[in-house]
């Protein structure tokens, strides 16, 4: 049997039973148990599997995003108390602040008040709810929007005009979401939008993610920073970390806040 069609093989068999066994596989394919680990080391390369005690589980496909719409109204309280504790605890007056698109950002929009503020955007959405903030007095300062290719079914805008008019600003802080927290990378499903949010992490003294735990230990598409490029993550009060994420903040050294549930 070639290398190929027996590495095929034993990913088959780690998706249908969840994983394999190096011993099982060994046996299976009358190899010896070192020839089954090099496969098995081969196959985590390429991300076709993930390397467990004596054994190998299934990687897990990038997920996909649903609609907009939908994900707005997904683990909504657990937005809202994220969004609250920064409100509260980490916005400050007279502060220059990037956002990035998506419901989190959204809901953190609404929640913005007594502070005078220059705040930086790429959605169209949490653009137009700050103007309406300032218009209710609960906040004062500029909304300034970036130009660029519009995304109308997400509301924001990206691209190359996007990132140049990024580059221009020195912010004091930037806020952004994630779709995926995998190992240590903070994912998202589009490029066009994770190039602006790691633009915003570059020209920014303070970088924070806000992040609901139903997104850790998945793989979305595109990964726009690494957890050590960021100064700080904000989940919900209840969320708890597997073995792996929690060692991951650790490594890194980032600083994570847990918000109470709303």
């Amino acid at each position: 049997m070639l290398t190929s069609e027996r590495q095929r093989l034993i990913r088959e068999e780690a998706i249908k039973n969840g994983e394999v066994s190096i011993a099982d596989m060994a046996k299976k394919f009358s190899v010896s148990i070192e020839t089954i680990r090099r496969d098995i080391n081969i196959m985590c390369e390429k991300n076709l599997i993930k390397k467990v005690h004596g054994g190998a589980i299934p990687m897990q496909f990038p997920i996909r995003e649903d609609a907009y719409d939908i994900r707005c109204s997904r683990h909504k309280s657990e937005k809202l108390s994220i969004c609250d504790y920064i409100a509260r605890n980490m916005v400050n007056d007279n502060e220059s602040i990037a956002m990035s698109s998506g419901s989190t950002m959204e809901m953190l929009a609404d929640m913005m008040t007594g502070r005078n503020l220059i705040i930086v955007t790429n959605s169209i959405n949490v653009a137009s709810i700050l103007q309406s903030r300032i218009r209710q007095n609960a906040i004062s300062g500029e909304v300034i929007i970036l130009g660029g290719e519009i995304h109308p079914e997400e509301r924001y805008t990206s691209g190359a005009i996007t990132v140049e008019m990024l580059k221009k600003f020195t912010f004091s802080k930037a806020f952004f979401s994630a779709s995926a927290v995998s190992g240590r990378d903070l994912m998202v499903s589009n490029m066009d939008e994770g190039i602006v949010i790691s633009t915003m992490i570059k020209h920014s003294q303070f970088s924070c993610a806000a992040v609901d735990s139903s997104k850790f230990d998945l793989r979305s598409t595109y990964t726009y920073a690494d957890l050590a490029e960021v100064d700080a993550i904000v989940t919900e009060g209840s969320a708890e970390l597997s073995e792996d994420m929690a060692n991951n903040f650790k490594i890194t050294n980032i600083d994570w806040h847990k918000a109470t549930i709303l």
